[in-house]
């Protein structure tokens, strides 16, 4: 993943969560603390994110109401969705192999805020 890509993605983490560490946000992508800091930096000139001190609530945050841009759901996401709402629908049991179950744990961390 490079620069303008690790950017996008912080900037997509931030419109969905409003809030994540610094050092969360290093672990998911796969890159140190410095980086992190450095790319926040960078996108704080342009985009409406400030960082804020102290070791509880401190990290990252996107303005409120700041939306980047609308953001659309893959279509393997949207289709585990469509599945579970067919069960739900029918009230069958829920199946869904490892492969979706991993999608579906993906949306949740996603959309996830974290306290």
């Amino acid at each position: 993943m490079g620069t303008a890509e690790r950017r996008r993605e912080i900037m997509r983490i931030l419109c969905r969560r409003r809030y994540e560490t610094i050092a969360n946000l290093a672990y998911e992508l796969g890159v140190s603390q410095r980086t992190i800091l450095r790319d926040i930096e960078k996108l704080s000139i342009k985009e409406p994110i400030y960082t804020q001190c102290g070791r509880y609530g401190g990290g990252v945050y996107v303005c409120d109401k700041y939306i980047m841009e609308r953001m659309y759901m893959t279509e393997q996401e949207l289709s585990v969705l469509h599945k579970l709402m067919g069960f739900v629908q029918t009230r069958a049991v829920c199946e869904l192999d490892m492969t979706e179950i991993a999608i579906f744990k993906n949306l949740i961390t996603q959309y996830t805020k974290k306290s």
